[in-house]
Formats: structure tokens, sequence, C-alpha cells
């Protein structure tokens, strides 16, 4: 129990349960908790853990839980239930959750699922699965409510009866004209509280904000926070309505894509899963991230190849190596800075491809303030607080300050600049922009910053 008599919290509940083994425990705290609380609780566990926990579970208390585990998982204990209990754990599902489970699912068993089921829903399926898993058609949900313009209040309320059970949201109803065209929206309360007798038009608005179905998933998370939505409306080349991406598929969206973007800016491909990082198996972590890291050892060669070609200045002025981390390493940490900003502004709509100029000549003015105010500082410390015992060649402190204090000014306002630009050429190329980040931005400021140094340095102390 927590300290201080304090009640404990659902996921202590919920752990406690798991750990006591009691399928009747389990069973009671489960229907008590919810669904997302058990699924956090479940992905904490082994995949074999996880597996006797759910084998506990009446069918209609995993029905609850289906839509919020990983995919292995509910595949996994699918294959332990009878056809007729599979039939019913997928029906039980949203059209757009039982999509995404079957995407996820491996090719050779998603024809087995969709062929028990009923001829009606798996034509909407096929529907849904020709989109691309990460479009808005793939993650949208076709079980909306839509009226027709012509109606008045009263009929249109009788008209949602109808579809009142099946609809994932009602808050927002979308009106359409007969060729199932948006034309606007209206709410659920504007059509509770106004005479029966009232147009639909007369209380509809006008907003026919929507997203083309093969537009990327981020671009719609995008849009229902900008414009504040609870439901984003899906439209085809035809500019028919045809589903809906709701508030809560948005917040999974954005929270995929900042994953995605933060592991590739660290130099992390592959697919990450549904799995928790522990229950993840150290192979697939070595297979994400191997490839950048083998790639970025051999560009880091190069770096070892400046540093031959520039023996000679090393061996004139060896105090040369005091500074060499820092320079180096300022315009790593800058570089990555500028992509940071540059690639979240990317990701924010906030930058167009026509901006190209002004990002970098923005990004090199901060590199040149940035770099100024350094060099100026480690140019004093030289100067005024450098040991006698670093400097055994008795070289001029003004020359060294000089010389370190223009590379790191040069060094950063360079390493900005390619920290900006790498980013809006990836995606001027169709990339991802967060794919030459971090390490590749790194790695290459390295090389730059080297040359750089030596270069100034063989430049001013031989003057």
């Amino acid at each position: 129990m927590p300290a201080n008599n304090q009640s404990p919290t659902p996921q202590e509940e919920i752990v406690d349960a798991i750990e006591s083994g009691v399928a009747d425990r389990i069973v009671k705290v489960f229907r008590e908790a919810h669904p997302a609380d058990v699924s956090d609780c479940l992905k904490q566990l082994d995949d074999d853990e996880r597996a006797a926990v759910l084998y506990k579970l009446p069918q209609e208390l995993f029905h609850e839980l289906v839509e919020f585990l990983p995919t292995p998982d509910v595949e996994k204990h699918l294959d332990t239930l009878s056809s007729a209990e599979q039939l019913a754990v997928l029906d039980s599902m949203a059209d757009d959750e039982l999509v995404d489970l079957l995407q996820d699912l491996p090719d050779e068993d998603r024809p087995g699922y969709l062929a028990m089921l009923p001829l009606s829903k798996r034509l909407l399926l096929a529907d849904l699965l020709k989109f691309p898993e990460h479009t808005a058609g793939g993650r949208m949900t076709t079980a909306y409510a839509k009226l027709d313009a012509d109606l008045t209040v009263r009929e249109a309320i009788e008209n949602l009866k109808n579809v009142s059970d099946q609809a994932e949201i009602l808050s927002r109803i979308f009106v359409v004209d007969s060729q199932n065209r948006i034309l606007g929206k209206v709410l659920l309360r504007d059509l509770t509280f106004s005479p029966r007798d009232t147009p639909l038009a007369d209380i509809m608005d006008s907003d026919q904000i929507a997203i083309q179905a093969l537009a990327d998933q981020e671009e719609a998370a995008q849009m229902i926070a900008r414009y504040d939505m609870v439901a984003l409306p899906v439209i085809n080349e035809k500019n028919q309505l045809i589903g809906v991406i709701t508030h809560d598929d948005a917040i999974e969206i954005i929270e995929e894509e900042s994953t995605e973007d933060i592991e590739k800016i660290s130099g992390i491909g592959g697919d990450r899963g549904e799995l928790s990082y522990l229950n993840t198996g150290v192979m697939q972590h070595f297979r994400r991230r191997f490839g950048w890291v083998l790639v970025l050892a051999f560009l880091a060669i190069i770096s070892g190849v400046v540093l031959i070609k520039s023996e000679e200045v090393i061996k004139d002025f060896y105090i040369l190596a005091l500074y060499m981390p820092m320079v180096v390493a300022a315009g790593g940490n800058t570089g990555s800075q500028a992509a940071t900003m540059v690639i979240r502004a990317m990701s924010l709509g906030e930058l167009t491809p026509g901006q190209f100029i002004r990002v970098i000549w923005k990004e090199l003015r901060i590199g040149l303030v940035l770099g100024s105010l350094l060099g100026s500082c480690v140019a004093l410390q030289i100067y005024f607080l450098l040991p006698d015992a670093f400097n055994p060649q008795n070289l001029s402190l003004v020359k060294v300050g000089i010389v370190v204090g223009f590379s790191l000014a040069a060094q950063v306002a360079s390493s900005t600049s390619i920290g900006a630009t790498l980013p809006l050429l990836a995606r001027a190329c169709r990339l991802d922009p967060a794919v030459v980040a971090s390490p590749a931005i790194t790695t290459l400021v390295d090389v730059t910053g080297m040359i750089i140094y030596f270069g100034l340095a063989k430049l001013l102390l031989a003057m």
C-alpha cells in the first residue's frame, strides 16, 4: 500500500491484481479500470506474462481492451479463440481500429480474418484498406453522421436516431448536398434547442474545411490542431465526404510522428512497433540502430584524413590540440540546434519551400552572433587565463586567441547554416528531414570544423 494511507492509484491496483495471479480479482479490477490504464500496465509485462493474463479474461472484457492493446498481443490472443469468438472480437471493433489491426497483421494472416466477417463489413474494409496506412484515408473512420441540406430540424433528429448507435461522434454533424459534397456542419446542441420546423440550412455553418484521403496523416493532425476541430472530414478526388478523422486519432498521430522524428533525429530507423522499450527485443533495437551507426562511422574517417593532413600544423603549434574538441563540439551542438528548430517549424507548417533563402540567412545571422560571442569569450580566456604550462612553445597568445576565436565564429556560423540547409534540402528531395538531422549533421560539421580550424591556424600562426 502507498505511504501516508493514501488510496492506491488505478495503476497500482491493476499491478497488484496481476501480481496476485487470481483470475477473479484480475477480472474485477480490469472491469473497473480504464482500458488505457490496463493496457499501460500490461505493456510492462513480458510476452508470456501478458498472454497468461489475457487468457484469464472473459470474452466481453477482452472486447473492451482490444483497441488499446498492441497488435502482436491481439493476434496472439485471437489464435487461442474459436472462429465464433474471433468473429465476435473483430465485429465489435470500430472500423478504423479494425483497419489499423488488419494493416499491422502479417499479409498472410489478413485474408483469413477478412473471410470470417460479414460481406457488408468486408466491402467497407476493402474501401478503407485501399488507402496507405499513414494517409488521412488510412486513419479515418466511416462511423460519422451526415444530413441532407434540405431537411428540417425535426427530420434531421429522426434521421440521427437511425445512426446514433453506429456514429463515433455526434457532436459535429456534416451537412451534404445530393452529390455527398460537404456544405457545412451543424452542432447537435443547435439541433436540440432549435424549433423543429427550422430548415437545417438556417442553423448550419458554412465550414467546408476538409482533407484529401491521400494526404499525409500528419497534415490531418496539423489541421485539427490549427482549426481546433473535433472531427476533420476526409474527402475523395471528387470532393465527396467518405470519412472523418477524430481528435483522439489526431493525438495518436501527433505522438507517432513526434516519436518517429525524435528517433530519426537520433539515427534510429525502421518501424518502432507497439511494444514498450523493455519488451522490444535486443535484436530489433540492434537492427534499427546499426545502419546509421555504421554509415556515420565510415564518414567520420574523413575527420581522420583532415587530421593527418594537418599533422605539420599540430606539430608546430600543438597548443591547438587543447581547443580542437571545443571547436568541433560547438559546431555539432549549434548545427543540431538549428536543424531541430527548422524541422519543428516544417512539422508545424510554418515554412514553405519558397522561404529557403530566408531561413538560411536567418540561421547564418544567429550563428554569427553566437559564434562571435563564444569566440570572444574563449579568446579572452586564452590571453588572460591560459596557464604557461599549456604554452611551452611560447607562442603569441594574441595569435592563438585570434585563431581559436575566429575558428569558433566561423564554425558556429557554418554549422547553423548547414543545420538549417540539410532538412530543407531533404524535403525538397522528398526525403524525411529528420533523417538528415543530428548524427549526420554532427559528422559533417566535425569535418568542416577541423578544416576551418587548421586552415585558419596555418594561415594566421605562420604569419
